[in-house]
């Protein structure tokens, strides 16, 4: 190892939502080329002391970074944040029993608690969006010139246009099943477009929730794996992806859905619009008729689509893995009191 090598201790710890572990191994493979040395740990007892700085990639639904993180001495903490929908969100947005929305406010006042406890051994925050930064300057107490937004990419040898379409016109949504990514307007929208178009939804789903799905005239569930090429033909072959996400640090599936020459419908709220930009058609996620609107105007409308599709494959271009690790690396160094290697020092975002 080179004495110029930055070497950066990455908590990985346990049950990384599978987003999360996307963004953390897309980010990775590029940082040796910025001269940083992964070490990878799990728990208090692997923690690598020796390390120049200490990097926890997995702070999502509000949550601060773990107790044993935040002692003294150790190197400085940089903590990326993915979000803050529990806390943001109204309960029944969120959570998914009555318990879970009775318990949301007590939920809420624990998480922002605990960041005020947290905020002075956190050095740096790197933020997935600016609709995440603005969040994580409500949420934590960090200033805001200690917070910096590092957008994810997507991986343009894997998610690529196909000319050919496919043989039944389908409307695609993939996603968790949580309450804030919307599917139950989804298929009250399409319920109705039913009515009068001959249209599928296709939506993949937990295997929990498929059943919930499954019987309702013109829809199509898929549960279980899907390899990333069979993602990558679904979003290629489908009339428009739908994403009228109530909440999104990011929104990665917007991303992949327009470097796959597939138009978009997503929120107007969170980071949605802010990385669909112009490509996309926007709505109110709270608004059924409004996404119904929206599908049927895709539905109907061949230049629409291929107007949506073009606009989205230039707005793909804008986001690479590559630049976000240099992004990443920037903040790194900088937390480590040092100059990143000077043919990639960049101004920080």
């Amino acid at each position: 190892m080179k004495d110029s090598t930055l070497r950066v201790g990455i908590y990985q710890g346990p049950e990384i939502p599978q987003s999360f572990r996307v963004y953390a191994e897309n980010v990775w493979r590029h940082l040796p080329k910025q001269d940083i040395a992964i070490i990878p740990f799990k728990d208090r007892k692997d923690l690598p002391k020796s390390a120049d700085v200490l990097w926890d990639i997995r702070s999502g639904g509000g949550n601060p970074p773990p107790d044993f993180l935040l002692g003294h001495p150790l190197p400085p903490l940089v903590v990326t944040v993915h979000g803050f929908a529990p806390v943001s969100l109204n309960g029944w947005e969120y959570f998914r029993t009555l318990k879970g929305l009775i318990m949301s406010g007590q939920y809420a006042k624990h998480k922002r608690e605990r960041w005020r406890e947290a905020r002075t051994a956190v050095e740096s925050i790197i933020a997935v969006s600016a609709f995440a930064k603005d969040e994580a300057i409500r949420f934590t107490g960090v200033p805001a010139d200690r917070i910096h937004v590092c957008h994810h990419g997507v991986d343009s040898n894997a998610f690529t246009p196909d000319s050919d379409t496919g043989a039944e016109p389908y409307f695609f949504h993939v996603s968790n099943d949580e309450p804030r990514k919307n599917v139950r307007v989804i298929v009250q929208a399409f319920r109705r477009l039913r009515r009068h178009c001959r249209v599928q939804l296709v939506l993949k789903l937990p295997d929990k929730s498929a059943r919930n799905y499954e019987k309702i005239e013109g829809v199509r569930v898929l549960g279980g794996f899907l390899a990333t090429e069979e993602l990558v033909g679904l979003y290629r072959h489908a009339l428009a992806f739908i994403f009228p996400s109530l909440y999104e640090g990011f929104g990665l599936p917007i991303l992949e859905a327009m470097a796959c020459g597939c138009p978009v419908i997503t929120s107007n709220v969170s980071a949605c619009p802010e990385i669909a930009g112009e490509a996309a058609r926007t709505i109110n996620p709270r608004n059924e008729s409004e996404l119904l609107e929206a599908m049927e105007i895709l539905y109907r409308n061949p230049e629409e689509r291929w107007e949506r599709a073009a606009a989205g494959l230039r707005r793909a271009l804008g986001f690479s893995w590559e630049e976000s690790a240099k992004c990443h690396a920037r903040v790194l160094y900088m937390t480590a009191g040092r100059n990143a290697p000077i043919a990639r020092r960049d101004e920080l975002q």
